[in-house]
């Protein structure tokens, strides 16, 4: 601002004093006899030379001030790009790691999906195998209760057939005495050809309980082992 203030002051004395040289000059076409005013023009002339090398004694020191100001910025500025480098190469870096972290871990999902997918079809050819055991344990099932079914007739016939053994031989037995014998003979005969396969077929023969001696007494049917089965 003192700057300023001085040039504009150096400035307008200067220019004064050239306009009052230069008007002295044209009065003294005129009149020749004119004389120059040396205590207005020299003290105006080196007053504004004076005024002026001040104002830029000034204006250098706050260029200079200036400049180095800008400088001091310009050096902080330098000092901050190169923090900001070292920090955008530290970037950079952890960046190509993540990148790095990224196809590793897009190999490993592959991976996994590869795994799962096997994982897959071995669970539907597992559950294709046991829907075709379950069918066969179906089929067996079936067959085995077909078969049972079997085993019942057969045991109810053969209950029946003791049954009605065992009638003709009380009626034998009453009618004669001689043919005690071969009565006995006929119904062990008939005992041995007896045969149950556990005590629900001897409930549907009706003949539980069987001691021994009765036909189709069997150890199998006895665990007490008392002489009575299927009490």
């Amino acid at each position: 601002m003192m700057a300023d203030f001085f040039l504009l002051m150096g400035f307008f004395t200067f220019i004064f004093s050239i306009l009052y040289l230069i008007i002295h000059l044209v009065k003294k076409r005129k009149n020749k006899e004119k004389v120059l005013s040396k205590k207005l023009f020299y003290p105006t002339l080196f007053g504004g030379f004076l005024l002026l090398s001040i104002g830029s004694a000034f204006t250098d020191t706050t260029d200079q001030e200036k400049l180095n100001a800008a400088l001091e910025d310009n050096e902080k500025l330098s000092t901050k790009n190169d923090s900001l480098k070292i920090e955008n190469k530290n970037l950079q870096k952890e960046i190509d790691e993540l990148e790095t972290k990224l196809e590793n871990t897009t190999d490993k999902i592959t991976e996994y999906e590869e795994e799962i997918a096997l994982f897959e079809e071995e669970r539907t050819d597992f559950n294709s195998k046991k829907e075709s055991l379950n069918e066969k344990i179906s089929n067996l099932e079936e067959k085995n209760s077909t078969l049972q079914n079997k085993v019942d007739n057969l045991n109810t016939e053969l209950s029946e057939t003791k049954t009605s053994n065992s009638k003709s031989n009380n009626s034998a037995s009453k009618n004669t005495g001689s043919g005690t014998n071969s009565s006995s003979s006929s119904t062990n005969s008939s005992n041995s050809n007896v045969y149950y396969k556990n005590c629900d077929a001897a409930r549907q023969a009706g003949a539980a309980p069987v001691r021994r001696g009765d036909p189709g007494y069997g150890s199998h049917l006895d665990r007490d082992g008392d002489g009575v089965a299927c009490e």
